[in-house]
């Protein structure tokens, strides 16, 4: 598989730049006049002919306004957008070969805290949309700046297999000075939306009166739509995220903040992060085709009522470092506030390092580990596979547990079919944690389809470092193994369940990716490096 990559040949303002496929490593960009992006005024700006930069008129001042060009990358102070100097109006990044550099927080739309009663947030489509040309390349050159979508404006972020669009850190995209895995260069992407947050009461949301507060610079998200449209986020790559934006608040690749299951994401990939790759906090937007790669915190996070769901999802901590592929809550309280978090996930690839916490180890947010749902959450698991089984023997570490519930109303919902699993393997050396009110282990309620009707044809195998067992492979490690064998050299035999809805499983899979169907290929960032290759 190769990555695809901006590698630009950039000489002069005229020079034809071309587009190259590279592989492995941080390719970057080299600009001419790189040494400064600073005292960049917008009043001095070459005539539009020749400025490929986005432009805009502002409405109140009707002035004209643009991001001044270098000879090869875009430049656009906190005179053109920042965070106390939102876009009021729509905006076009068209494509050019170089780098669309930011000096501020790119903040889209006007933010509605509720401290005016009169004011209501707008519905999705209402406030200002951005467009990102496939293909584009966006950076941050302060680590505490970020993209900002507030509720009622949109992202059109719309890129491909052979252009995926790519959001990161100048020293990575610019200068070449990052690491591969270096992260908080920048702070990553926030969207806020008018979906439903069980952090706000029914009576909040029916009166337009739910305004949470976002992590960041202060932001507010929820209302009452569940079917609110963000935009379309597709063939994106969000790297190098996760600065401290406040005090004890880092930053995710993505935020979905009360977002709608009108918003498109599909394809989406975060590459070492600081914080979470992305998280989601209530709202019912649905994702498919995610790689999280390097994320030192939770690849996939859910709360507040999130009833949305994954699909394809490929997930491969570091070495060295990462927390758990999945952290599911919801929020606690007698009773569980409504709506309680109620997700699917199919067909997950987690790929563990056993990686332990600091002191003793490297791990900045916790122990590697698979799976934890606690505060109530309920998630329906299909189709998937937790592997250790390559920490086990090339990293020969002992393995952390892959399959966790915890908090009695997560147990009891889980005793009461409320969550499940389904042709799903966990090879782990500690497959499951915790057991259930009724005193039975987990890998128990996993396995035990006849005594949890919910849970069917699930395998664990705890041998996962034994030389026989085979859960993945073919011409990428990662790829779900063509023949599935335990440590006995036993096929094993799991059918994948219906995901789609068409009754059938022929067209079903285990795990994430398939030799024959490898989504990732060229769009992809870093997999071509990975530490068991």
């Amino acid at each position: 598989m190769m990555n695809f990559r901006h590698c630009v040949l950039a000489a002069a303002a005229t020079a034809l730049a071309a587009l190259v496929g590279c592989s492995g490593g941080d390719v970057k960009i080299s600009a001419d006049n790189n040494s400064s992006v600073t005292d960049n005024s917008t009043t001095t700006a070459p005539p539009a002919s020749n400025n490929p930069c986005a432009n805009y008129t502002d409405a109140a001042s009707d002035t004209r306004l643009e991001g001044r060009f270098d000879g090869a990358n875009c430049i656009y102070s906190s005179a053109f957008v920042g965070i106390n100097n939102p876009l009021g109006v729509d905006l076009t990044i068209p494509f050019i070969s170089g780098v669309h550099v930011f000096e501020d927080t790119l903040v889209v739309g006007e933010n509605v805290d509720g401290s005016d009663p009169s004011e209501t947030a707008p519905a999705g489509g209402e406030g200002p949309t951005l467009t990102i040309a496939a293909g584009n390349t966006l950076a941050w050159t302060n680590a505490a700046d970020y993209l900002l979508i507030n509720r009622g404006s949109q992202i059109i972020a719309d890129g491909s297999r052979t252009a995926p669009i790519t959001f990161t850190g100048f020293t990575d995209a610019v200068t070449g000075t990052a690491g591969a895995e270096d992260v908080q260069l920048w702070g990553g992407m926030v969207i806020n939306g008018n979906g439903i947050t069980n952090k706000c009461s029914a009576a909040q949301r029916e009166n337009n009166e739910c305004h949470v507060t976002a992590e960041g610079k202060p932001s507010h998200y929820g209302g009452n739509d569940n079917e609110d449209n963000s935009g379309t986020l597709r063939h994106v790559v969000v790297k190098h995220t996760g600065f401290e934006a406040t005090p004890g608040d880092e930053l995710n690749g993505i935020s979905f903040n009360a977002v709608g299951a009108g918003t498109t994401v599909s394809h989406i990939q975060a590459y070492s992060t600081f914080d979470d790759g992305i998280e989601f906090f209530g709202g019912a937007v649905r994702v498919d085709h995610y790689v999280a790669l390097y994320v030192k915190d939770d690849s996939i996070d859910y709360d507040q009522g999130w009833t949305g769901g994954i699909d394809h999802a490929l997930v491969i901590h570091s070495r060295d470092d990462g927390n758990r592929c999945i952290e599911g809550d919801s929020v606690l309280g007698d009773p569980l506030p409504e709506p309680i978090t109620d997700v699917t996930v199919n067909n997950l690839t987690c790929i563990v390092s056993g990686s332990d916490e600091v002191p003793g180890g490297t791990g900045t947010h916790g122990d590697s580990e698979g799976i934890l749902n606690r505060e109530g959450a309920r998630t329906q698991f299909k189709n998937s596979i937790i592997y250790d089984g390559y920490a086990r023997r090339l990293l020969s570490r002992s393995g952390n547990e892959c399959f966790e519930l915890d908090d009695a109303e997560t147990l009891e919902a889980a005793q009461a079919g409320q969550a499940s699993v389904q042709s799903t393997i966990i090879a782990c050396q500690e497959a499951a944690k915790d057991s259930l009110p009724n005193g039975d282990s987990i890998g128990e309620w996993i396995t035990n389809g006849g005594k949890y009707a919910a849970n069917t044809a699930n395998v664990i195998i705890t041998e996962s470092d034994g030389a026989n067992v085979s859960v993945l492979g073919g011409a990428k490690p990662y790829f779900t193994a063509a023949a599935l064998t335990d440590a006995a050299g036993e096929a094993i035999g799991v059918t994948p369940v219906d995901t789609n809805g068409d009754g059938e499983t022929a067209d079903e899979q285990l795990g994430a990716v398939t030799a024959g169907d490898d989504w990732t290929a060229n769009w992809t960032y870093g997999l071509d490096d990975l530490w068991f290759d």
